[in-house]
C-alpha cells in the first residue's frame, strides 16, 4: 500500500518540475522580448531626438563693438581689431561652458584650459581649438546671427 503512494508523490514531483521549467522558460522569454520591445522604443527615440538636434539651428544676440569678447550661453563672439569670430563656448577637454575671459585669454572653469582670441589652446588639458561657427553680422540692428 505505501508503495502506490509514493509513485504517485514521485510521479506528481515530476510533473511540478515540469510545470516550473516550462515557467522559467516562459519569464525568460517574455523578459527578453520584453527588454528587446523596450531597447528598440529606446532607440527610435535616440534616433527621432538626434535628427531633431542635427537640423541647423540659429541663435540671434546683440552685439557690442566695443567688447572684446561676449558671452552668451552656447556662443563666444570674439572681437579683435573688428574682425569677429564666433565660437562654441564648449571646451574642447571635456565640454564645460566657457564663460569668462582672464588677460585676453578664454578660460575654461572645470580644469584650466586657456585659449586664445583666435580660439587656439594656450595650455591643457585641452589640445584641440574652439569650434567656429558660421554667423551673419546686422552693423545697423548691432545684432549677431549665430548658426549653432
Amino acid at each position: 500500500m505505501l508503495f502506490p503512494i509514493n509513485l504517485i508523490s514521485l510521479h506528481t514531483n515530476k510533473t511540478k518540475l515540469a510545470e516550473e521549467k516550462h515557467n522559467r522558460r516562459n519569464f525568460i522569454k517574455l523578459a527578453g522580448a520584453g527588454i528587446l520591445l523596450g531597447t528598440a522604443f529606446l532607440w527610435e527615440k535616440l534616433v527621432r531626438s538626434q535628427k531633431l538636434l542635427s537640423q541647423i539651428q540659429s541663435i540671434t544676440i546683440p552685439f557690442n563693438p566695443n567688447q572684446e569678447f561676449t558671452f552668451h550661453r552656447d556662443v563666444i563672439v570674439a572681437n579683435k581689431n573688428n574682425n569677429i569670430v564666433v565660437y562654441s563656448s564648449k571646451c574642447t577637454h571635456l565640454g564645460c561652458t566657457i564663460g569668462h575671459a582672464v588677460n585676453g585669454e578664454l578660460v575654461c572653469p572645470c580644469h584650466g584650459s586657456k585659449f586664445d582670441i583666435e580660439g587656439n589652446p594656450l595650455n591643457g588639458p585641452a589640445v584641440r581649438p574652439l569650434k567656429k561657427l558660421a554667423f551673419q553680422l546686422d552693423k545697423n540692428k548691432q545684432q549677431i546671427t549665430i548658426d549653432l
